[in-house]
């Protein structure tokens, strides 16, 4: 199965090569933005505004897309205090109860 990641730059899917480098060119793909130069300078400057160095960004995605082992996901029931947990899905009232 292959990975598909979404450009920061315009917000479109793209499915780079498997080794990472655009064989015709040699250039090297990025899992952050496509290969128009527009995204590649709009994904930057975004990364910039937000502080966030490419190399961090880029190692965001991979994990995102759950290359670099299992994708974390929050654990339930931890809450800030005084605050009640989440009802479950089974606790909402409707018509027939």
């Amino acid at each position: 199965m292959r990975t598909v990641y979404v450009c920061l730059g315009c917000a479109g899917l793209y499915l780079p090569p498997e080794s990472m480098v655009y064989p015709a060119s040699e250039v090297p793909a990025s899992p952050v933005h496509c290969a128009l130069p527009a995204c590649a300078r709009r994904a930057g400057e975004t990364l910039e505004v937000m502080g966030v160095p490419e190399e961090v960004a880029a190692r965001m995605a991979r994990r995102a897309a759950g290359l670099d082992g299992p994708v974390r996901r929050p654990r339930p029931g931890r809450l800030a205090r005084g605050r009640r947990s989440a009802p479950g899905p089974g606790a909402a009232r409707n018509r027939l109860l």
